[in-house]
């Protein structure tokens, strides 16, 4: 409560200061940079990693947001559209139906580790682990545990292709564009599930994200949308109208940060659903169309080829987070295996064994010292079993393992 009050008089403050120019409310303009053609950003550390659809992934070296360089840059097959982080490595998705994993560790010689080809195309992408999300034609669970060689989980169909989409806990949120909304149920990864799919808006629908306590925020043309399970239905529990079409979305505690097209960045109190309120805005001069959260900054991309650095810090560091569990550590020895696979992990887990259709063979809760040993009955085929390690934190692996008799 304290920090809130604290924030909203720091608002009121730089509102003050604003009224003249009128071109923002509580954000200020870092840095920008010239970029090809930004479909996709996300920032670690002082580096920058961008899909661009003229055709690769560039590397920019974000230290100084007032003067950003370009570190290198690799062509790639078709539109990159979507780039997420791997570890070590650096997963993009492209327009040629391929999420390419790349080697960026040096710049000036990015090089392609390992390619996924999809039968349909592949837009936008994200990491759990060493778990891979993609969409498109289809929505894609794919094993990236080695880097060479990623390999298809399971998959979930559509007519429609998917824009921009959202993973919590075991159920994926696909943008679905002018037909509404899916939701996956991934408790089975190798086989993903319709949940209350279809939930058609009448309009269209460009991005999506939920967070921890059940709530989903819809990214629309005529502003954002905040839905919650309620039975088996999704129920709208608040909605906030805006001047331009909504095309990205993120939520921090209690705060929205929307790319908002024509209208740029806007931040939003949601701390009420019912009674959203602007708190907050930077007016671009440009289109923003992308968002990538990394406080005390956001970073936005959109038409006219530029990054641009917001300085966000008048607004809470996120509060809902989860602490990003060691459970990534997880290992399984020997493997491929004979007789019993000792599954370990830094901290207590459930484990769950899948077969290659995806059916559940065995399931079982480690020790506290992390550490499960699975040891199949003799009517166990051989073959390949997928691992899912699940954490009390939210967090969870896939991992693969051979039986060999």
């Amino acid at each position: 409560m304290t920090k809130r009050i604290a924030c909203t008089i720091v608002c009121l403050v730089l509102a003050a200061q604003c009224i003249e120019a009128a071109d923002s409310l509580g954000v200020s303009l870092l840095g920008r940079f010239t970029a090809t053609s930004p479909e996709d950003i996300v920032v670690v550390g002082d580096r920058a990693y961008i899909a661009n659809s003229s055709g690769g992934l560039q590397v920019l070296d974000v230290s100084n947001p007032a003067a950003i360089a370009e570190l290198g840059y690799l062509f790639l097959p078709g539109k990159a559209t979507g780039v997420c982080i791997l570890g070590d490595y650096i997963g993009v998705a492209c327009s040629d139906s391929a999420f390419r994993i790349l080697n960026a560790s040096n710049p000036s010689a990015i090089s392609v580790v390992g390619t996924f080809r999809s039968s349909s195309a592949v837009y936008r992408c994200e990491a759990r682990g060493d778990t891979v999300f993609t969409n498109g034609g289809k929505f894609l669970v794919i094993d990236a545990s080695t880097p060479a060689s990623p390999t298809l989980i399971g998959e979930f169909a559509s007519v429609f292709d998917y824009s921009r989409f959202a993973v919590q806990g075991e159920t994926a949120y696909l943008a679905e564009k002018n037909y509404g909304l899916s939701i996956v149920d991934l408790e089975n990864p190798a086989s993903p599930s319709a949940r209350g799919r279809r939930f058609a808006l009448e309009q269209y629908i460009r991005g999506v994200c939920a967070d921890r306590f059940g709530k989903i925020y819809i990214a629309a043309n005529s502003g954002v949308f905040v839905m919650r399970w309620q039975g088996d239905t999704l129920a709208q529990i608040g909605f906030h109208s805006t001047s331009a079409p909504v095309h990205d979305i993120f939520v921090d505690g209690g705060f929205a940060f929307i790319a908002c097209g024509a209208s740029g960045l806007r931040i939003l109190d949601i701390a009420e659903p019912s009674t959203i309120t602007e708190v907050g805005f930077y007016n671009l001069g440009s289109e923003c169309t992308d968002l990538f959260h990394s406080y005390p900054i956001a970073w936005l991309s959109g038409l006219w080829a530029r990054i641009n650095a917001m300085n966000i810090g008048s607004f809470s560091e996120i509060a809902e987070a989860v602490e990003t569990p060691r459970s990534f550590e997880v290992v399984l020895l020997p493997n491929p295996f004979n007789s019993s696979l000792t599954i370990s992990a830094a901290e207590p887990f459930v484990a769950e064994i899948f077969d290659i259709s995806g059916r559940v063979v065995h399931r079982a809760s480690s020790g506290e010292d992390g550490t499960f040993i699975w040891q199949p009955n003799p009517q166990t085929e051989s073959g390949i079993y997928l691992v899912k390690t699940s954490f009390a934190n939210g967090g969870a692996t896939l991992r693969r393992a051979v039986l060999l008799k």
